[in-house]
């Protein structure tokens, strides 16, 4: 276990020090005056707070399962076409900064169980699959799955996926994944 707390605190770590780099420095030229209020930088911000949000569930959600406590389950309907379209809209800045061409497509798709730890989960892994494209990335949705393909990867998946698919299987999802493609059944 001691192992899996090292791998999860250096993901963890690296990420919330990116984000909070990236507020500190708009922040800090907002105060100095090289930019506005309304300036596109200040995206940046507000995008860095959302993927912090997310993180820190995540940290949670990843935390209790490895502890053995009940992961906070709230079951509601989670519209997972509709969850991916938003966040990909509220992360515009972070995939034009690592110039990512991004084509979703699928139908609608409700899940009416597991959907706290879904949506936060699933954020996560979109979030990585941005980080590790070079340039096209591909979504589709469907009743059965979310198949997320990455034409040409910079690196390997991170190590927490493999906790990530232990979660996800223990609350009846499957979660695969390689270099190229992060697929997650429902």
């Amino acid at each position: 276990m001691k192992k899996e707390l090292i791998k999860i605190y250096e993901y963890f770590s690296h990420n919330f020090r990116t984000c909070t780099s990236t507020i500190v420095a708009t922040l800090e030229a907002l105060k100095m005056d090289l930019i506005n209020v309304n300036d596109e930088e200040m995206n940046s911000v507000y995008e860095s707070a959302y993927i912090m949000d997310i993180l820190d569930i995540s940290l949670n959600i990843c935390i209790d399962h490895l502890i053995q406590n009940d992961v906070k389950n709230t079951d509601y309907e989670l519209n997972v076409t509709n969850l991916i379209k938003k966040f990909l809209d509220e992360q515009k800045s972070f995939i034009l900064l690592n110039e990512v061409e991004i084509n979703i497509n699928g139908e609608d798709f409700v899940i009416h169980k597991n959907g706290y730890i879904l949506k936060y989960l699933l954020q996560l892994i979109i979030f990585e699959a941005i980080k590790n494209s070079s340039d096209l990335l591909n979504i589709k949705v469907s009743d059965q799955k979310v198949d997320i393909q990455i034409n040409n990867p910079k690196d390997h998946p991170p190590v927490i996926f493999n906790l990530l698919s232990d979660i996800l299987n223990k609350y009846g999802f499957n979660f695969t994944f390689n270099e190229k493609e992060y697929i997650l059944g429902f």
